[in-house]
């Protein structure tokens, strides 16, 4: 007898996927199953995890938990994978265990059908444009926050300290925004990145930590 795997997620950004709870969601997949005679094998959840996240261990171990005739079911297909590349894996992972996917919420079937396979790219290629728009929702306010003087983090970012009289607010760091300023220079005139960390280690800048890398300078440049 076919029995159902249900599997849940959620953002690890509040309010960024807008998604139920992971116990909402086993409940709405719990009774679906209910209704169409489904038995609950296992229940299985991946918490404060992106959908573009490769590395999920639940969902991975729910795949290997299926046999030939099973069901892994979700709330939303969204739950599974906001990238049209993973969904792409995850569907080729389910087919080759000789299972299929559910989705509680009527999100089109899954079945083989060219409507069928074109209503599921549709709906991948939206949650992965949702997930970018609320990603860069989300920069966006925190760089505005910053700007501010508002700590969005536990460490402030490069060129700021914390405000000895609030530490809920971020003041500027003297040395360290001399920096920020050589760097912008030194891309105006339109070196790269790692060519701008060589110029600053001559001129003896340090940075934070392990020191200057291309990735560091990028985001020093991303913040504007």
């Amino acid at each position: 007898m076919s029995s159902a795997i249900i599997y849940a997620r959620y953002s690890p950004r509040r309010y960024a996927d807008d998604c139920e709870s992971v116990e909402a969601q086993f409940d709405f997949c719990s009774e679906y199953c209910d209704k169409n005679n489904f038995p609950v094998s296992a229940r299985l959840s991946d918490k404060a995890l992106s959908g573009s996240d490769e590395d999920r261990p639940a969902l991975w171990q729910a795949i290997e938990l299926l046999k030939r005739g099973d069901v892994l079911v979700v709330y939303k297909l969204d739950r599974l994978a906001r990238s049209v590349y993973l969904s792409d894996i995850i569907e080729r992972a389910v087919k080759k265990k000789g299972a299929s996917i559910i989705s509680v919420s009527g999100e089109g079937t899954w079945n083989d059908s060219d409507e069928d396979w074109l209503v599921r790219k549709i709906l991948q290629t939206l949650a992965e444009y949702e997930r970018k728009v609320t990603a860069a929702r989300t920069k966006a306010a925190m760089l505005r926050h910053q700007a501010n003087g508002r700590r969005m983090s536990k460490h402030p970012p490069f060129g700021w300290t914390n405000d000895p009289a609030d530490p809920a607010r971020l003041i500027e760091e003297a040395a360290e925004q001399t920096v920020i300023h050589r760097i912008r220079e030194l891309k105006r005139q339109r070196m790269s990145l790692r060519a701008i960390c060589r110029r600053l280690k001559d001129e003896g800048f340090t940075c934070r930590g392990n020191g200057f890398n291309h990735v560091t300078v990028g985001r020093i440049l991303d913040r504007g």
